[in-house]
């Protein structure tokens, strides 16, 4: 009998890239979201077609229900920056309450044959962090967020031996990365495939991670045999924002593409060595040119297709 793959936050980026990458290996997976949250990154990853449950993570006994066949979970559900900073309550209530009944669903199946995997952020480092572990004051609702989410992790190893891992994502970009502070790299992709102009709206360095090995990572660390609660960075390239530019102009001569922003209030470069002792394994990852080619060619043939859907 097939473990069952859980994944919240189905429709978000990351998270129809996993249920994609699980589909595509064969595994059993349900695709959990709120009733009536768009599918559309799903669609263009042609995985619409898997078994979804709605469901409220800010409903506990629903969360429960919703994961109480779960064999292996992987938590993604969560409002990101601009609508945390909206509204700062609804996004307590999703990303830390959700996070806490998440949690409460593992501990009482009590029948995870892996880590809970849950997204944390690298909007929980402040900018004056070393890259290792948040010590500093985050500067957003959101990052305040995914800190109290690490240390829930940890109060549930300690208490009720509930074992975790969590990953801290950069600059996600890829197909399905249509919002959040750090999809300006994927628009700009985008603008210049429709020979559209674009300015990237931050500089400096962050970390590049391919929405595919992100997505591959949460995958590798829920079969991992890991006993405890660890978060870890992930690594990819870590380009200057002229460097973006560069590798877009280079899969799309000609681009009118610029940079026209602040630094991002985060650490670069992340340290990310302790992945594969906590994982088991390398970590995936496409190298920038590779990527940025491989998203270009996934918007042309979405385009060719009519099939490219925004949020």
């Amino acid at each position: 009998m097939s473990e069952r793959f859980a994944v919240t936050g189905a429709g978000g980026c990351i998270g129809a890239w996993v249920v994609r990458l699980l589909r595509d290996a064969g595994d059993d997976v349900v695709g959990i979201d709120l009733a009536g949250a768009s599918r559309h990154r799903q669609r263009m990853l042609g995985v619409d077609d898997v078994e979804q449950r709605s469901c409220d993570v800010t409903d506990r006994a629903a969360t429960a229900t919703a994961l109480r066949d779960a064999d292996r979970i992987i938590h993604l559900a969560g409002l990101q920056i601009p609508f945390c900073r909206a509204d700062p309550s609804l996004g307590a209530a999703v990303n830390v309450v959700g996070t806490v009944n998440v949690f409460e669903a593992a501990r009482e199946a009590g029948r995870l044959a892996g880590p809970l995997v849950f997204a944390s952020s690298v909007a929980a480092f402040a900018g004056d962090d070393d890259g290792t572990d948040p010590r500093g004051r985050a500067a957003t609702h959101y990052g305040v967020y995914k800190r109290a989410n690490e240390g829930t992790a940890q109060v549930y190893w300690y208490d009720d031996e509930v074992a975790s891992i969590g990953f801290r994502p950069y600059t996600v970009y890829g197909i399905g990365r249509d919002q959040g502070v750090t999809a300006a790299p994927t628009w700009a992709m985008l603008a210049a495939v429709r020979g559209e102009p674009y300015a990237i709206t931050y500089s400096g360095r962050s970390h590049l991670q391919l929405a595919r090995d992100v997505a591959q990572a949460f995958i590798d660390a829920a079969r991992a045999p890991f006993r405890g609660a660890a978060t870890l960075n992930l690594s990819g390239a870590c380009p200057d924002a002229a460097e973006i530019v560069a590798a877009i102009r280079a899969a799309v001569p000609g681009a009118d593409v610029t940079v026209d922003g602040p630094v991002l209030p985060f650490p670069a470069p992340l340290d990310a060595s302790a992945y594969a002792g906590v994982v088991g394994r390398p970590e995936p990852v496409t190298p920038l040119a590779a990527g940025v080619a491989e998203t270009v060619a996934a918007f042309r043939g979405l385009l060719a297709a009519g099939a490219l859907e925004l949020a």
